[in-house]
């Protein structure tokens, strides 16, 4: 179950692990230059070393036993996200997404998500019909669902679209039919075209938010207020940016919740477009570091599981970039190991343990 040698150490996979280590580094830097609080660099510190740890274990523990235990760690999601919804739960910023016991509290939803794709894979591995049956890809649909509705519930929207990007792709890697992959596109194509009728003359809560990106005139203004301190804070970074701790937009609170879903913008702003293209970089690389050990994994719920963690994380890059420079609506979702928050960031190294769990034993029957 354990085995620590020299190939252990060896076949680690340091690049990705350095990689992982230089962006989460470089988050606690950018939350210690703007923290709204005193203390929230040491809180990501904890988180961060709490993950590490997490991560290293995970390494040591063959992937294959976390997998099928799958079925249990889904239940124990779901059991938590249902707790959620309880008086337990606590609402933060709008979403009800918070649990706590005592003065300790956690966003299920992260653990929730890495527990999900473990289950997904386990059953999509188990198939051996290709391509999929309905009945299969009905069932599939079913465990997706459950903490997707749990979470949509708690008015988390851009986590519950996030469980979408990693259901996606274990689908189409296990083996769905192309004319369904085809149907599926084109009915969200035609729903994106019969809904902006609607949400243009919506009044919403979630409506003002996508007019404020994409109709911003017919948006009323305070939900343009965040779009908009974002944006001057990632131009006025210019190219090389006002180094550490220059950044207005973020030190003086203009850009709201710059610490979490914004810390890319205050990054923008300190480092300019050269230190914002690094940190893409970076996570470009990991994300093609992940897509490497899922191709080399001779098994395939190997393939499956960490393929779709490299779509789960590529799905919160996008997001949360894409909300900063308004080429999304905001809502709410952390850029990985850079946002300040202990839940993500443990759930993200655990996920990067199962993935280099992966790659230790791709030689091992």
């Amino acid at each position: 179950m354990f085995n620590v040698n020299r190939r252990y150490i060896a076949d680690f996979d340091w690049a990705l692990f350095a990689l992982a280590l230089g962006v989460a580094a470089f988050g606690v830097l950018e939350i210690s230059s703007v923290e709204p609080s005193p203390g929230l660099w040491r809180k990501q510190l904890v988180g961060l070393g709490i993950g590490l740890v997490l991560m290293f274990v995970t390494t040591l523990y063959d992937y294959r036993r976390v997998v099928n235990a799958s079925p249990y760690l889904y239940g124990i999601g779901i059991v938590l996200l249902a707790l959620v919804l309880t008086p337990l739960g606590k609402t933060v910023n709008g979403n009800r997404s918070w649990l706590y016991f005592g003065s300790f509290g956690f966003q299920p939803s992260e653990m929730a998500k890495i527990f999900t794709l473990l289950f997904l894979s386990y059953y999509l591995a188990g198939v051996k019909k290709r391509p999929l049956d309905l009945q299969t890809i009905v069932i599939a649909a079913g465990i997706w669902a459950v903490p997707t509705a749990l979470v949509f519930l708690e008015n988390d929207t851009g986590s519950a679209l996030s469980f979408t990007s990693f259901f996606a792709a274990t689908l189409f890697l296990a083996g769905v039919r192309w004319s369904w992959v085809a149907a599926a596109l084109g009915a969200l194509v035609i729903g994106l075209v019969v809904s902006a009728p609607m949400i243009k003359n919506c009044k919403s809560y979630k409506c003002e938010r996508i007019k404020a990106v994409y109709w911003p005139d017919l948006a009323e203004k305070r939900f343009r207020y965040q779009n908009d301190q974002a944006e001057i804070a990632v131009g006025s970074g210019a190219i090389i940016g006002k180094g550490p701790g220059g950044s207005t937009q973020g030190t003086l609170g203009f850009v709201p919740e710059v610490h979490n879903d914004f810390i890319f913008a205050v990054a923008s702003e300190e480092w300019g477009f050269v230190g914002s293209s690094i940190s893409l970089t970076i996570y470009l690389l990991i994300i093609a570091r992940l897509i490497q050990i899922a191709r080399r994994s001779r098994e395939r719920v190997g393939l499956l599981l960490v393929a779709g963690l490299a779509a789960l994380l590529l799905y919160h890059v996008t997001v949360n970039v894409g909300m900063v420079v308004r080429l999304l609506p905001i809502m709410g979702i952390p850029l990985p190991l850079m946002s300040h928050g202990s839940t993500s960031v443990v759930a993200t190294c655990f996920g990067l343990g199962l993935a280099i769990s992966v790659r230790l034993r791709r030689y091992v029957n």
